[in-house]
């Protein structure tokens, strides 16, 4: 076994143990938020999977918590295997790309993307990792093939799918594949190779055609391409804008690696002369960074905006994991330095759990304070800074107090100023009053939630 497949195999097991174990510890600060909590809500009440906004890749996770509920396991256990059936996914990936496809640099960048921009997405999930580490899967079986020629009958089916799925994770998984194949279309100089890239970025760009332009929109979709307005609205204050403010705040306190890996990335271009993509790794992750935070110029919460610039991760780590081996350096101490690498981030990953922590501990304790079955409450009384998003309230409040036991399940619904039809169906006994929809009691499933069916939601 050659030394950076070894490295990279035992590395990559490494991480993705450690990453199981907090993702088994935390499971509650990963679970019972937003749309973790809204996703987990609705497997358990249909017994089927929830796949939203046409991003059916999403599957890949959700399956976990939907078998627990089939075999009827408790509620811990559904939101426990949901937890850590996130890091399942990437790790069976990782598997799949270095036992079957022996394609160890693929590998190694999937290791290097789990923990190299991650710090609060590991708690708030979202699609968007999934598709990128998905792409990169896909990326890597595309370079066990030696031209399109290559490419089996019956592959061309499997090949295209993949595709779609990947195009469909998140809009944002489409800027990583424009980057990977532009890159390895000029890095490698086999014209069959190059073919397959050209092939790889043209059927993408036929899906973004069909979905943009001949389908109908998701109404998320939809309102994603709403806030391209603000290129024209900002021209020419593109860079004074609070966005970017808090982007490089959050480069010094979070993602100090990111522009390490930045400058390393240029400078492996510039090493080996490949002058052309030393202008494209320069310029397309910064025109990508004005792309993320233009239209969000007046700010967001970071963990989101984290989940939009993890593509930035992709593209500065191809170049390296590509080239390291050309530098003139002892392997031994790149892989003790990738190593350290990962050892740091890993860390960083328990660190932010703090905030996610508060979280929790503020749902607990007014839980705790508050021992009615039922309650209203107005949105303006609640902590968004610590609770960053409000909306999935009735779902996690449910949850939670749910784990000690159908018995213990408690309601809690947030609104904003008096609505006269929400006062109204707050006296109905047998409603869970939901932020997008309202149930029946009796269409929530007993194994798991019984709430009082004889109190009303109280103000």
């Amino acid at each position: 076994m050659k030394t950076p497949y070894r490295f990279t195999l035992l590395s990559g097991i490494f991480t993705y143990v450690v990453l199981f174990i907090f993702a088994a510890l935390w499971y509650r600060e990963r679970m019972l938020f937003s749309d973790m909590a809204f996703q987990s809500f609705h497997i358990l009440r249909t017994g089927a999977l929830q796949v939203q906004s046409g991003r059916f890749g999403a599957a890949g996770t959700q399956v976990y918590p939907w078998l627990a509920q089939m075999m009827h396991f408790p509620l811990k256990s559904v939101l426990l295997s949901y937890s850590l059936g996130h890091v399942l996914y990437y790790f069976f990936l990782f598997l799949w790309v270095m036992v079957v496809l022996r394609q160890w640099r693929w590998g190694l960048a999937i290791v290097l993307f789990s923990v190299l921009m991650t710090t609060h997405t590991f708690y708030w999930l979202s699609e968007a990792p999934q598709g990128l580490a998905f792409l990169m899967a896909l990326l890597a079986w595309m370079d066990t093939q030696t031209s399109v020629k290559t490419i089996r009958w019956w592959q061309w089916p499997l090949f295209i799918f993949g595709l779609i799925t990947a195009f469909y994770f998140h809009p944002m998984v489409l800027y990583a594949m424009v980057f990977c194949c532009v890159w390895l279309f000029f890095y490698q100089s086999i014209p069959e190779k190059r073919q397959l890239w050209a092939t790889g970025l043209a059927l993408f760009g036929v899906l973004f055609f069909i979905k943009f332009k001949l389908l109908p929109l998701d109404w998320y979709d939809a309102m994603s391409l709403s806030r391209a307005n603000a290129f024209k609205e900002l021209w020419p204050n593109w860079l004074d804008i609070p966005s970017n403010h808090d982007f490089w705040a959050w480069i010094k306190k979070d993602y100090y690696l990111l522009p390490i890996f930045y400058l390393l990335s240029i400078g492996a271009m510039c090493y080996l002369k490949h002058w052309l993509l030393a202008l494209w790794v320069v310029f397309f992750p910064l025109g990508y960074v004005l792309l993320v935070n233009i239209p969000f110029h007046a700010g967001d919460n970071q963990f989101y905006l984290e989940n939009l610039y993890l593509p930035l991760a992709f593209m500065v780590i191809l170049p390296i994991v590509f080239t390291f081996e050309q530098w003139k350096m002892p392997p031994k101490f790149v892989f003790a330095g990738l190593f350290f690498i990962i050892l740091l981030r890993l860390g960083h990953i328990a660190q932010a759990r703090q905030q996610w922590s508060a979280r929790l501990s503020w749902l607990e304790q007014f839980m705790s304070d508050n021992k009615r079955s039922k309650y209203i409450i107005p949105e303006q009384s609640l902590p968004k800074g610590i609770l960053h998003f409000t909306w999935g309230i009735p779902y996690e409040t449910l949850l939670l107090t749910s784990l000690k036991g159908p018995d213990s399940t408690r309601l809690v619904f947030q609104t904003g100023e008096f609505n006269p039809k929400i006062d109204s169906l707050s006296h109905q006994k047998d409603l869970f009053l939901g932020t997008f929809k309202n149930y029946s009691l009796d269409k929530l499933p007993e194994r798991y939630f019984r709430p009082s069916k004889e109190s009303i939601y109280e103000r």
